[in-house]
């Protein structure tokens, strides 16, 4: 979708909605988002423009690595890495130190040379110096320059919070109360913390106890809630942030390295929202009966943003599943897990239908079954060579559970059928 990039952010307040609004390819969200990151990147073109001529990043760079033969190592980290602010309780400025590099002794060490040495150790720091002021005046004009670019990035950041907040007070379920102010149990910034901070298993493991209160089933169930319409929002705002050049590139790297493309599996119609199909009516109106694939863009274009959430709402369901195994097929809801291709076979596996048809003909051949459940399920399962995930080697690579973590999501989808580790009685045990 193409958009005006506006140059006051006078005008943009005025146009911003009114372009939005005569547009329906994406939500509001999604809008803004894709909004930010069209700013971001026409900021960066600028600002490369702006230093296509400049020499002055290079001549820093040069001279540094000069300072770096004449004084010691940690002073030189100091001056590379811009961390003289923390060393300088005198506040001298860059231009005491241009007029004056001996100054610069009283904040980092700088060695005890000879004469000739100490002079030409200030000229570089003199000249280090004249070059910092001349990057900083040049960013401070550059600034100027795009101040309005940047005051449109800030409000379309502070529009995405506030429609963040709108769709959050539609939730059915209320954020938990804080009511230990040693714990933090408002569930959206754990969820970010989770996200961002690198946290890990036994820091998530608290932290479920801590928010449940000790697994509380109601707040467990609550808690799920919350996740998935966090990750419903994220991924929605996530996706926004990719055009469709960053798709087709992404495609086209998979198909030159003979990858498969991700494909949306589709989702039974037991499960979908009322409004969900009302979509589905649409497009068999618009397309007729013919399915149309969408593209796994989450699993085309980053993968590994919320794996950690992932793992969380894993060990959310699997406390639920421990303490209110009558309650499964209430609360498990799989329309969100992954169910591509291989998770499909893995499930043929996991069943024991697979062993069960070998046993009723013992002559097939992985291919020939393979070519059989894409007749059923009129999806391409040879075509893509995936057969080779039908082999009862369970030390392949190819074999699809490889996991507990495997198994245990496979159990939490039987489970929704009234199945858990059910596996078809074989005709020679009868």
């Amino acid at each position: 979708m193409e958009t005006i990039i506006y140059e006051n952010i006078k005008d943009f307040k005025e146009n911003y909605f009114i372009d939005f609004s005569i547009q329906s390819e994406c939500n509001l969200l999604q809008y803004l988002s894709m909004l930010k990151k069209k700013y971001n990147t026409h900021i960066d073109e600028c600002r490369a423009l702006y230093d296509k001529n400049n020499t002055t990043s290079f001549k820093i760079i040069d001279t540094l690595d000069d300072l770096e033969g004449l004084m010691p190592y940690h002073s030189h980290f100091i001056l590379k890495n811009d961390l003289l602010e923390d060393f300088n309780p005198s506040r001298y400025t860059e231009d005491d130190f241009i007029e004056t590099p001996e100054l610069l002794s009283n904040c980092i060490d700088l060695g005890d040379e000879t004469e000739e040495y100490n002079k030409t150790l200030c000229e570089k720091i003199s000249l280090f110096f004249s070059l910092k002021k001349e990057q900083d005046l040049r960013d401070a004009e550059f600034y100027q320059k795009t101040a309005q670019f940047y005051e449109i990035v800030k409000y379309i950041t502070d529009q995405i919070e506030i429609e963040k907040n709108i769709l959050l007070r539609f939730q059915d379920v209320p954020k938990t109360v804080n009511t230990d102010k040693s714990i933090n149990l408002d569930s959206q910034e754990l969820f970010a913390h989770i996200r961002y901070d690198d946290v890990g298993y036994l820091e998530r493991s608290r932290a479920l106890k801590d928010i449940t209160e000790n697994y509380h089933p109601d707040l467990l169930k609550s808690l799920l809630k919350d996740l998935e319409f966090y990750l419903f929002i994220e991924k929605e705002e996530k996706e926004a942030e990719f055009d469709r050049e960053d798709i087709q590139q992404a495609i086209q790297e998979l198909q030159a390295k003979n990858l498969p493309v991700p494909y949306l599996k589709i989702i039974p119609e037991d499960f979908l929202t009322d409004r969900q199909k009302e979509m589905r009516e649409v497009n068999k109106k618009e397309f007729g009966e013919r399915e149309t694939l969408c593209i796994d863009l989450e699993n085309l274009l980053f993968p590994y943003e919320f794996f950690s959430l992932y793992e969380f709402q894993r060990m959310i369901m699997r406390k639920i599943k421990e303490i209110s195994p009558q309650e499964n097929e209430r609360v498990i809801d799989i329309s969100e897990l992954k169910t591509s291709k291989t998770k499909t076979i893995a499930l043929l596996h996991h069943t024991g239908i697979l062993d069960f048809l070998r046993s009723k003909f013992p002559n097939i051949t992985d291919n020939q079954l393979a070519g059989f459940f894409e007749l059923l399920t009129k999806e391409p399962i040879t075509a893509r060579n995936q057969s080779s995930q039908f082999t009862k080697d369970k030390s392949s690579f190819k074999y699809p559970i490889k996991n507990s973590q495997d198994k245990e999501e496979l159990d939490l989808i039987l489970t929704r059928f009234g199945m858990k580790e059910i596996k078809l009685q074989l005709s020679s045990e009868k």
